[in-house]
């Protein structure tokens, strides 16, 4: 180093003079750098190192003084020594000025060749000692600093081989260079200098690949590696690490080398695995009711996460073991496995059916060959048990409140895994969730088999009561509170006999002697201002007796109405009957001359009573039509004012003395309504004849036609009877007679008002009656418009038509 060329630094505006210096010290052979000002001068040397410098004093710009003194500021030229040149004044003012300006010598012009080379020749060689000494404390400094590194690299590694943890370094490719002594005790390996790829041989197959992925990646990128992987022990076994490595960088920022540590962090891996082992067999668990189907997917999802087999049996309802799951991660060997377990059912190693009679949990952590010679049934089996390759084994109970229902069984195989305490607790506690599903699916079951029950009870549609044996009702269900219209809350607990009065004056249904049999009674009971005909039937059981009761009262009441409609029909159909039949026996008597007019007269008879025997057999068929909903409508648009007079029309043709009929229609007229003409028809004529029937001691009865928004209105006002307020709903019900027993000699079969609100409602419209004013109803029948109405006709002709 100290051999190079020493750099001089020639610093004059004037070229001739720069050749003349350059002349000058040649004959010393070092390295001549030109500047022909100031600034050049500066920029010089920013970039080269400099011995000495010869610095013209008068310059343009920057003179000499000011540009020494800009480089005695800087530290890096401070100390070069500067060499004023001047031709001009030896003022001694002047000179101290250069030497204040940090100059080392001040020469005048015209310069002496042998002095300035002798002086700049001094301070090269004062600049070659300077960097030999340089040179020296360096290399010194070198020797202590490798000195230090060999006696730290000495502590480093008497503590890395004192760390619980596997240390170990490489170089900046990745292979290994050291490894402490931890590793070795570890692996078993013999203590060796590093091959450089002595992890990969210990490094479990799964995490191998991905290891080495990572590894390439930091190598590249110069990150921070880190990666947990298992590492394989001087037994075989395999432990859960986390590698970590570093890299040391030199000064230029590229990588030296790495150190890595190795911590064996199994236990937290093992315990967070099981954490999440147990997350996820909870969930298993907890998926379905259906626990057979939950402790197969239990059992794959333990193999190969704890176990290389496991087996779940539970205890079926004779008692015997029954194999509900076998799980392995080759089918072939749970195919093997299932043949065993079926050819030599009680040679079990693993245990369960031990487990299930003692209830105890069992733990095997190795192995030995005797514990396969004692589980084995023959030598065939004992082959068979060895060509499983099992070596460790744990077998948990599935406990309940019941007792022990099941047993899971872990078995370690071809892994070369032997289980331990904390497996164990790992098993056990598997066994308790798996347990509480069984349980809780059996007792959801019942439960579920109760409340289908309840739903049961609660939806079907007889009323249900349990009276316990102090007559207090315990159970009232929903059918019950409908039927009676008595809410639940208010009636379990009170006696039976206060919930339904005459109970015990009837006389309660016989609650038989022996259980299963029932008896049945029909007993009418009065709630509040109902009275209720219920039919009950008892049957006796443990807490008392249950009476599920029906509501016959609408059937009582149809029962009473078909009666009624019997004699009402039979009083209907009778009375022209009678009129034909006795009119006919005089026409065909021989003893007796008949003058013509008494002939027509009871042929006319004959005609009318067959007309309105007629009309009741119509009345029934349409009303039998109607409740099988077989009538056919066809709505069209219809000259309401047409049907009505015609209506009018037909009515005044057998009016009695004392009654009016007449059509009062609004002056501008009315549109069309949609309906069936022919059915329209029947309803006003049905009406119109009523009111003619129940105005007996005569008065006016008028058919007023009223537009009422989008419906026309028929308005049939009477001055008869009169209908009472409370029977105003009721007249429209099927069979119903507001003169039953035809007092004021009304008959009727109680159909007609029936039919007409049941036609009026299938074309959109309604029907109902109010009070008349001046006595007597106003039935009103409304009917929709028609969509395109037809011209409205006017009132004259309507008039002309009734």
């Amino acid at each position: 180093m100290t051999d190079r060329l020493a750099n001089i630094l020639l610093v004059d505006d004037r070229d001739e003079n720069l050749v003349a210096l350059e002349a000058i010290l040649e004959p010393l052979g070092e390295n001549l750098l030109r500047a022909t000002s100031g600034e050049e001068a500066l920029r010089q040397l920013l970039v080269h190192d400099v011995a000495a410098i010869l610095l013209d004093v008068q310059m343009p710009g920057l003179d000499g003084f000011e540009t020494a003194a800009l480089i005695k500021q800087r530290e890096k030229t401070r100390s070069i020594p500067i060499i004023f040149l001047t031709a001009i004044s030896t003022d001694e003012a002047h000179v101290f000025r250069g030497y204040s300006a940090g100059a080392v010598d001040y020469m005048l012009k015209p310069l002496n060749p042998d002095i300035l080379r002798s002086k700049v020749a001094v301070f090269i060689d004062l600049y070659r000692k300077t960097l030999q000494l340089e040179e020296q404390a360096a290399l010194l400094r070198e020797t202590e600093l490798a000195e230090v590194r060999r006696a730290s690299e000495e502590r480093y590694r008497a503590l890395a081989d004192a760390m619980p943890q596997i240390v170990w370094t490489s170089g900046a490719d990745g292979r290994t260079t050291y490894l402490n002594r931890r590793w070795f005790e570890y692996t078993g390996f013999d203590a060796a200098p590093p091959n450089g790829q002595e992890w990969i041989d210990v490094l479990h197959p799964e995490d191998l690949q991905p290891t080495l992925d990572r590894r390439s990646e930091t190598l590249e990128s110069g990150d921070v590696f880190e990666m947990q992987y298992r590492f394989r022990d001087r037994e075989g076994a395999y432990r859960w690490h986390l590698g970590r490595a570093v890299p040391m960088r030199r000064g230029d920022g590229a990588i030296d080398f790495w150190v890595g540590t190795a911590t064996d962090i199994d236990s937290q891996k093992r315990t967070e695995q099981a954490q999440d082992f147990l997350l996820r067999a909870g969930a298993e668990l907890a998926s379905s009711l259906d626990y057979r189907a939950t402790l197969q997917s239990v059992a794959q999802l333990a193999v190969p996460e704890i176990a290389d087999w496991c087996v779940v049996d539970l205890v079926d309802e004779q008692g015997a073991l029954e194999s509900l799951a076998l799980a392995h991660t080759e089918p072939a060997k749970v195919a093997f496995a299932h043949e065993l377990r079926e050819r030599y059912p009680s040679g079990n190693v693993a245990g369960s059916s031990r487990v299930v009679r003692s209830g105890e949990a069992e733990l095997v952590s190795d192995i030995p060959d005797d514990a396969l010679v004692a589980a084995a049934v023959d030598a065939l089996h004992l082959d068979l048990l060895r060509e499983l390759g099992l070596r460790s084994y744990m077998c948990v109970p599935l406990r309940t409140r019941d007792g022990v229902v099941g047993a899971i069984a872990f078995v370690a195989a071809e892994s070369g895994r032997r289980f331990d305490e904390a497996d164990l607790r790992l098993a056990e506690e598997l066994g308790r969730r798996a347990a509480s599903a069984v349980e809780n699916a059996r007792l959801y079951r019942e439960v579920e088999e109760r409340a289908q029950a309840a739903r049961v009870l609660a939806s079907i549609g007889d009323g249900v009561v349990l009276v316990d044996s102090q007559g207090v009702i315990r159970l009232w269900n929903r059918a019950a509170e409908r039927i009676t219209e008595l809410p639940r809350e208010t009636v379990v607990g009170r006696r039976v006999a206060d919930v339904l009065p005459g109970f015990e004056r009837h006389g309660a249904p016989p609650a038989p002697a022996s259980p299963g049999t029932a008896a049945t009674e029909t007993m009418p009971f009065e709630i509040g201002d109902r009275e209720l005909w219920l039919s009950l039937s008892g049957i006796t059981i443990e807490d008392g007796v249950v009476y599920a009761f029906r509501d016959l009262t609408e059937e009582r009441a149809l029962e009473e109405i078909r009666q009624d409609l019997v004699a009402t029909v039979s009083h209907e159909l009778r009375t022209p009957l009678a009129a034909i039949y006795g009119s006919a026996i005089t026409l065909r008597r021989d003893d007796l001359e008949l003058e013509e007019s008494m002939q027509h007269k009871l042929l006319e008879v004959i005609f009318e009573e067959s007309s309105r025997l007629a009309e009741i057999v119509n009345d029934l068929l349409l009303a039998s039509q109607l409740d099988a909903d077989r009538l056919e409508v066809h709505i069209e648009s219809c000259d309401a004012v047409d049907l009505a007079g015609t209506v009018v029309a037909a009515a005044q043709t057998h009016l009695p003395g004392e009654v009016t009929v007449a059509l009062a229609v609004p002056p501008e007229g009315v549109p069309a309504v949609a309906a069936d003409e022919g059915q329209l028809r029947q309803v006003l004529t049905n009406v119109v004849d009523n009111a003619i029937k129940y105005s007996p001691d005569g008065g006016d009865v008028t058919l007023r036609l009223e537009p009422a928004d989008s419906y026309l209105r028929f308005a049939i006002a009477d001055q008869g009877l009169g209908i009472p307020p409370s029977e105003q709903r009721r007249i429209f019900e099927k069979f119903y007679r507001l003169d039953p027993d035809m007092t004021r000699g009304i008959g009727g079969t109680g159909l007609g008002l029936y039919i007409c609100r049941e036609l009026v409602r299938r074309v959109s419209g309604r029907i109902w009656v109010e009070p008349n004013e001046g006595g007597g109803s106003v039935f009103y029948v409304e009917v929709p418009f028609a969509a395109s109405p037809t011209g409205a006709k006017s009132p004259e002709a309507a008039a002309a038509r009734a």
